[in-house]
Order: C-alpha cells, then structure tokens, then sequence
C-alpha cells in the first residue's frame, strides 16, 4: 500500500512542474517606487490532491503559475485591476476553474493574497492578508521562478 501511495504522488508530481513568474521579479529588498504598488500571490500548503498549478493574470497579462508552496511577486502602476486565478480540471473532461480578485491601487505600498483551493468545487480563492502575516508567509515559501 505504502509503494502505491508513494507511486501515485510521484506520478502528480510529474504532473505538474515548478511555478514559474512570467513577469520581471522586482528586488523585494528594495521599497516599493511611489508610482508603483508590490503584489505578493501565494499558494497554500495543502497536502494531497493539490498538485496542479494555478496561474495567476493582472488583467490580461500572465503573470505567471503556482505551484503548492511557492509565490509571485511583482509590481503593477497603482491603477484599478482585476487579477484572475486559473486552476486546471483534476480530470480530462473538467474545463479550467476560475476566480477574480481586486488586485491594490494603493500607491508605494506592498500587498499579499493567499490562494486557496477548496476540495469542494476546487475554485481557487484568494484572500488578501495583512502585511505581516504575508511577509512570515513568505518566508515559509519558494518563489516561482
């Protein structure tokens, strides 16, 4: 049973390469211009079932892919958004399943979203989370690059 199970997730793990960011990665060391504003998308750790990536838009532009336990980070003009979550069907005959989000307009400031994808209906979600819960979030992850 062990020897199936450990097939099996090798067999998703195939599945599904890293996340990579499809957008320059700014210098996170840095702060953030004053005509710019910082977004941060980070995926949950869920364990089973979860390996398929979830691609992330800022309005029409691919921002990049997620996989479990990675981040994006990436800076937009402090204008009004809408970001777009992308999670692929967990069989061949499900379509991809989406979810919008307001991406921040607040100048010169940095801002996180966690996504989570619920085993009922596996529609992504993002919640936005306050800075410091973000930024210890963060540290915790891989970026997608």
């Amino acid at each position: 049973m062990r020897l199936i199970a450990s097939l099996l997730a090798l067999t998703l793990a195939a599945c599904t390469g890293p996340g990579r960011q499809s957008v320059p990665w700014p210098d996170e060391a840095s702060a953030v211009a004053p005509d710019r504003c910082r977004v941060y998308v980070l995926r949950e750790n869920v364990g089973p079932g979860s390996a398929r990536q979830v691609r992330v838009l800022d309005g029409e532009d691919e921002i990049g892919t997620l996989a479990e336990g990675q981040y994006l980070c990436w800076e937009r003009r402090p204008v009004r958004g809408i970001g777009t979550l992308l999670f692929e069907g967990f069989a061949p005959q499900l379509r991809e399943v989406e979810n919008v989000f307001d991406l921040p307009r607040e100048a010169g400031t940095t801002s996180y979203f966690l996504v989570t994808i619920p085993h009922s209906g596996h529609q992504p979600q993002a919640r936005r989370i306050e800075a410091a819960e973000g930024a210890a979030l963060v540290a915790q992850r891989r970026p997608a690059r």
